[in-house]
């Protein structure tokens, strides 16, 4: 039997893709407290957990079909794979920062400013940390103007290098992390999001092609149904021409006659922006409506 592979972030990440693929329907199961494996209810989909830096490589390479990780280690890792979706969670910003000590803020010419300090102090280089090694070496090549740099791996906390390292390359969620430790972000260079990807040689497999289809549509339906509520109730024939006047739909909404009613009526149903409840519910009470039920919408396929 074919299987389709895709590999799992752990991490800050996992959280929230746990939740996003048991709402899609996948009901997934951690097959023991040390185990990288995941399980799932379609038997034609095999699920491993890695760490997020290194989804994308192994998905270029073929060794999964799908992945899920964030941008900034596809751009990171310079994967030749293919974007399927913005999951548009986990988002964080990739910066540069430089120690408060030196007092710049960003403005066009900061990494000017930043070299002159640099050489006022004596020094023939900068030291440079990050996790992000390709992103940071092509920061430096494209604003130091070729004054000499050294690049420092960094294996996460890379924060703790105040005092060791003239500028960092780091990801921040509201930069709190980096100003308590001695940082000043300088420069924003991308943001970033959790993204399903795909080998791009699975997109050409006619068998495995469909199935990313039906994964890809699956997790849409439950993005959009996170911002959507599902409306019923009950409207008197007199107050259905009103009602349906107020009604923010995603397309036109779901009616059937009722029976049984003294006074001819409707069940309308319709899909609708959680934002819009607190207004439309009073709305409709105030038209006619009765029996209004609010109802969580596992997915939402247009």
């Amino acid at each position: 039997m074919p299987v389709l592979k895709v590999a799992l972030p752990k991490g800050h990440l996992w959280d929230n893709v746990k939740t996003l693929l048991n709402q899609a329907g996948y009901e997934l199961k951690i097959l023991s407290e040390r185990s990288y494996l995941v399980g799932c209810n379609d038997p034609e989909i095999e699920m491993r957990i890695h760490r997020a830096q290194n989804i994308s490589p192994l998905v270029e390479e073929g060794k999964y079909d799908l992945g899920i990780t964030g941008w900034d280690w596809v751009v990171e890792c310079k994967a030749d794979v293919e974007e399927l979706l913005n999951l548009e969670f986990g988002k964080v910003e990739v910066v540069a920062a430089i120690p408060q000590t030196y007092k710049l803020q960003p403005s066009p010419n900061v990494f000017e400013e930043f070299l002159k300090k640099i050489k006022s102090e004596g020094k023939n280089r900068v030291i440079v940390a990050s996790e992000y090694e390709n992103i940071a070496k092509t920061l430096c090549e494209e604003k130091f103007g070729g004054f000499p740099f050294k690049l420092i791996r960094s294996y996460g906390a890379t924060e703790t290098f105040i005092g060791v390292a003239d500028l960092i390359v780091d990801c921040a969620e509201t930069g709190t992390s980096l100003r308590e430790n001695g940082w000043q972000v300088i420069h924003k260079i991308f943001d970033s999001t959790a993204r399903l990807i795909a080998n791009k040689q699975s997109l050409k497999d006619p068998w495995k092609k469909d199935k990313i289809e039906g994964f890809v549509t699956l997790l849409q339906g439950a993005r959009e149904a996170e911002s959507l509520k599902l409306i019923k109730m009950n409207v008197p024939e007199k107050a259905l021409k009103a009602v349906l006047k107020i009604l923010p739909c995603m397309k036109s909404p779901t009616i059937s006659r009722l029976a049984m009613e003294e006074e001819p009526g409707y069940a309308v149903e319709v899909a609708v922006k959680k934002e819009q409840i607190v207004w439309l519910i009073p709305a409709l009470k105030k038209l006619g409506a009765s029996d209004i039920l609010e109802v969580d919408i596992r997915k939402a396929v247009r």
